[in-house]
């Protein structure tokens, strides 16, 4: 019953599907300022559970999104104003240099926590073709926001709703871990090896990422206490 008044509330102060939308919008129009919007999403779909609700959440919420990063390229369209007929020429060369990979690079970047205003500036200054641009965009979000609205309307839902300290605490640990490796996953090496190899690359490489990150972060935790009691040793000598 908690969850559910959580959720009411949540529904009534944001307006269902359109104001979904109309706060994913907003979040992705203020660049490279990064607003939780997928917090309330995922929020959202702790109790819309059907596959219907969650497919208008879904896209609701990509929609507003892909949206909200159109202004973000008319701010990079509005800095190629003042560029020397050089500088656009370069541009143009490098646009079509990159033309065949740009857009699964938008896709990849939408779809993953990547700062991606720091691509999608340059792309309003090259003039990418602006449909091309929404649609990579859109594909990407609803990548994103799938997982979110799967994996993390769960984890709030087990937190909220379970009675056992430790669910909540495995949940939470969870969740951080798979943020952690999301955020430093070197996601432009992904991006070669999917151009070189295909999706089994680019998976192997995840993998082996995912490995080489979780090792290291087994060893700093390992380490921690032997550096905490050598710490607390220098202050008391």
């Amino acid at each position: 019953m908690e969850l559910e008044a959580l959720i009411d509330a949540i529904k009534g102060a944001i307006g269902g599907f359109p104001g979904i939308f109309v706060i994913s919008l907003i979040s992705n129009s203020i660049p490279f300022i990064g607003i939780p919007y997928l917090a309330v999403v995922a929020g959202y779909a702790a109790i819309y559970t059907s596959p219907t609700d969650r497919a208008l959440l879904i896209i609701s919420s990509a929609a507003g999104a892909a949206v909200g990063k159109i202004v973000i390229y008319f701010l990079g369209s509005a800095v190629r104003l003042k560029l020397s007929k050089e500088s656009e020429e370069n541009l143009r060369t490098f646009l079509r240099l990159a033309k065949r990979s740009m857009f699964l690079a938008i896709v990849v970047f939408a779809s993953t926590p990547l700062p991606d205003d720091l691509l999608y500036v340059p792309l309003g200054v090259m003039r990418y073709p602006l449909p091309q641009y929404f649609l990579a965009i859109f594909i990407g979000k609803v990548v994103l926001t799938t997982v979110v609205i799967y994996y993390l309307g769960w984890v709030i839902e087990q937190t909220m709703s379970s009675e056992s300290p430790a669910i909540s605490i495995a949940t939470i640990i969870l969740t951080v871990y798979l943020t952690y490796l999301a955020l430093k996953i070197n996601w432009g090496e992904v991006l070669k090896e999917l151009e070189r190899k295909g999706i089994p690359g680019a998976t192997a490489k995840v993998l082996r990422e995912a490995f080489r990150l979780t090792w290291n972060l087994a060893r700093s935790v390992a380490r921690l206490p032997a550096a905490l009691l050598k710490k607390q040793g220098g202050q008391t000598l």
